[in-house]
This record gives structure tokens, sequence and C-alpha cells, in this order.
């Protein structure tokens, strides 16, 4: 069941959706790539990315992960959330923001959470999310559900 918590402690707003009305603002289509990249300092990463859309809402969810290659296959892993103050290279865990048209101009970038990538096969995705987003104004969106392609 998908979940939504929002919130603005200025102004003390709390706004939660536990009911499948939540559909609505998460987008439905799910895109997702996979690469292996080398940092400036010659590190091998994984990089997995993952784009959730709807062009009717104007909204977008897109998380880049990425942790140190092992030399095993890129079927499966779990992200925790890292801030970043700069660019992604060389940088591991996760990487992510949030628009939607019903929330305004300015972006939500993650700030907390994890990602857990259960399945990752044949152009399949499945797994589970759990971030924290967070806008220039400090205003949160926690957004809780499970994810596949297929």
């Amino acid at each position: 069941m998908p979940f939504l918590l929002i919130s603005n402690s200025d102004d003390k707003i709390d706004f939660i959706i536990g009911q499948p009305t939540n559909e609505n603002l998460l987008p439905s289509q799910l895109d997702f790539g996979l690469a292996v990249e080398e940092s400036d300092a010659g590190t091998l990463f994984n990089k997995w990315t993952l784009v959730f859309s709807d062009v009717e809402d104007k909204s977008k969810i897109e998380l880049v992960m990425r942790g140190k290659n092992t030399g095993s296959d890129l079927n499966q892993g779990a992200f925790e959330v890292h801030k970043v103050e700069g660019f992604l290279n060389g940088f591991e865990g996760i990487f992510g923001y949030f628009i939607h048209k019903d929330f305004g101009e300015k972006p939500f970038f993650a700030d907390s959470g994890i990602v857990r990538i259960f399945r990752l096969d044949n152009n399949r995705i499945e797994g589970y999310m759990d971030v924290t987003l967070v806008n220039d104004y400090g205003r949160t969106i926690r957004i809780s559900d499970s994810f596949r392609n297929y």
C-alpha cells in the first residue's frame, strides 16, 4: 500500500495518505538503467537509475544508486540515501529528486531513506523504497512503496 507523508515544520502542515488515493500522486511509468562507471580515481562503480514518471501529472521521481563494483552481477542490492555535496563522481548511495505539478516549482531532493532491489532480470525490476525528500523551503515528502515494471 503506498504511503506519502508531507510536512512543513514552519507551518505545522501534515498531509498523510495511507489509502489507494495516493496512486494518482506517484508516477506510474517505471524505466531503469544499469551501467558500470569508472571514477576519476579509477574505481569501478555499479550504477542503477530508476525513473518513475507520469506525463499527464507532470510528475517524476529519479533515483541514482551507486555502489562499488565487486565483480558480481548487477541484479540486486540495498542502498541508503547519502547527502551529496557537489558532483556525483565517486559517490556511493542514492541521489534522487521528486517533482509534481501539485507541489510547486521547487524540486524535492532525497534526504534520507533506503531503496532495495529484490529482482532484476530480462528488463524486469522489482524492489521497495522508503525515501524522505526535502525542498529548499524545508517541506518534506516521504514516499514508501513497492515497485516493479511488470
